[in-house]
């Protein structure tokens, strides 16, 4: 968006928009199938971490760019290429939830594994090729058709009351989870929201700075409500014996979406799973086309047909973490925390307008993304227990600090030598 033209509520809209995909909706109410209210954690942590961008919004509205023309503005070229590439690293996340969450619909309307995931990943190639400005409204009015049935989901399981007590419930049901891992995860996701580029370009785009910090407001309040509404719904459908026949947890909510469905009307249900496919092929197809421009930018030259692997290469990543088995949040919060790792410390002290030389910012990012892909690594292979993503985060944050710290020594030391005194 080159122009600034957005109001407070476009702003809020349009972030709300940005949060609420598959990954959200999905990723919850698998959550909620073993934790209740709590699996409204990640729809809580986006909003809070909404409200914590605008305490940002002002500085960044100022700059006028997203986080990595910020990064070369002031550190150059070289920085601001590797923030683009890092941002592949939060990106491959998102795309391995749609692909969980593609994978989930297809076995719900009769395809196994691997199919499932084979077939998602070739229609996502394909939407990846389409002209995505006119596909885009498609995709988002399926998503917003989700949203619907979610809401009618709701009033059809009677879970007014489990929504009107959702905060206490929440609240008393995060005792479910193990607190370090809980609070990483609040801290990933809800940092990410201030780092994201996804979001800064609708705060850039806002009529004034306080189009940009009222907007971020409203759409923390806004996350808030929406969070609250898969796993209310999932622990209605609980409670009343709706999930006997649920075979995969990550397919709770388009088992549910697509069960109240069937209520409408015969066929219907398949309806509402063909919406919640393309939404999920089309926010795949959109991240992985921000991904292919990510890695374009690194390409060593430009050809038709490394134009036509781009889009495999991003899919291939993606389908990586997808194959890792976590759950949708737990696939997107692993690789978040390499991102925060890498980026979060400079990030900080360009915001603080603090005076960083170049070294130390680079530092500071190789430092982070090294000792926290390692720890990942590390638990990918299985020599770390199940807390991983807080050793990679705090083992990131730690290094990025210390190389940044010995970056900066050894640039005040590098002084020209005293020549020696004449005899």
């Amino acid at each position: 968006m080159s122009t600034r033209a957005l109001g407070a509520l476009q702003v809020a809209v349009l972030l709300i928009s940005a949060s609420y995909g598959i990954g959200f909706l999905f990723g919850s109410g698998e959550m909620a199938l073993s934790h209740g209210m709590a699996g409204a954690l990640y729809g809580v942590a986006t909003a809070a971490g909404m409200l914590v961008l605008a305490l940002f919004a002002r500085p960044l509205w100022l700059r006028g760019v997203p986080i990595w023309d910020l990064f070369g503005q002031r550190f150059g070229k070289p920085t601001q290429g590797a923030v683009a590439l890092l941002s592949l690293v939060w990106m491959a996340g998102v795309l391995a939830a749609q692909i969980h969450g593609g994978a989930a619909v297809m076995r719900l309307l009769g395809l196994a594994s691997p199919w499932d995931h084979l077939v998602v990943l070739l229609l996502i190639y394909v939407a990846t090729q389409l002209d995505l400005s006119a596909a885009s409204r498609v995709f988002a009015a399926c998503l917003a058709a989700s949203g619907l049935a979610l809401a009618y989901a709701l009033f059809a399981s009677e879970g007014l009351e489990v929504y009107r007590t959702a905060l206490p419930s929440f609240v008393s049901d995060l005792s479910t989870l193990d607190p370090v891992r809980a609070l990483t995860a609040a801290v990933a996701v809800s940092v990410l929201a201030c780092l994201g580029a996804d979001y800064h370009q609708f705060l850039v785009a806002a009529r004034r700075p306080a189009d940009a910090v009222l907007g971020c407001v409203l759409a923390g309040f806004g996350l808030v409500l929406l969070a609250f509404l898969p796993p209310a719904v999932v622990v209605a459908m609980e409670r009343a014996g709706a999930l006997g026949d649920l075979a995969d947890a990550k397919q709770v909510m388009p088992f549910l979406l697509a069960r109240v469905a069937a209520t409408l009307g015969p066929g219907a249900d398949i309806v509402l799973l063909a919406a919640l496919s393309l939404a999920a092929l089309g926010s795949g197809a959109a991240i992985a086309r921000a991904m292919t421009s990510a890695l374009a930018a690194i390409a060593p030259a430009r050809s038709v047909r490394l134009e036509l692997s781009l889009p495999v290469i991003a899919l291939a990543i993606g389908a990586a973490l997808a194959a890792r088995g976590q759950g949708i949040i737990d696939t997107m919060v692993s690789v978040n925390v390499i991102y925060i790792a890498s980026v979060a410390i400079p990030f900080v002290a360009l915001i603080a307008r603090r005076a960083v030389p170049v070294q130390c910012a680079t530092a500071a990012m190789a430092g982070g993304l090294v000792a926290s892909v390692a720890a990942y690594g590390a638990g990918w292979v299985g020599l770390l227990d199940a807390r991983i993503d807080t050793v990679s985060l705090l083992a990131g944050l730690g290094a990025s600090l210390l190389t940044a710290g010995a970056a900066l020594v050894l640039t005040r030391a590098n002084l020209p030598p005293i020549a020696a005194p004449r005899t």
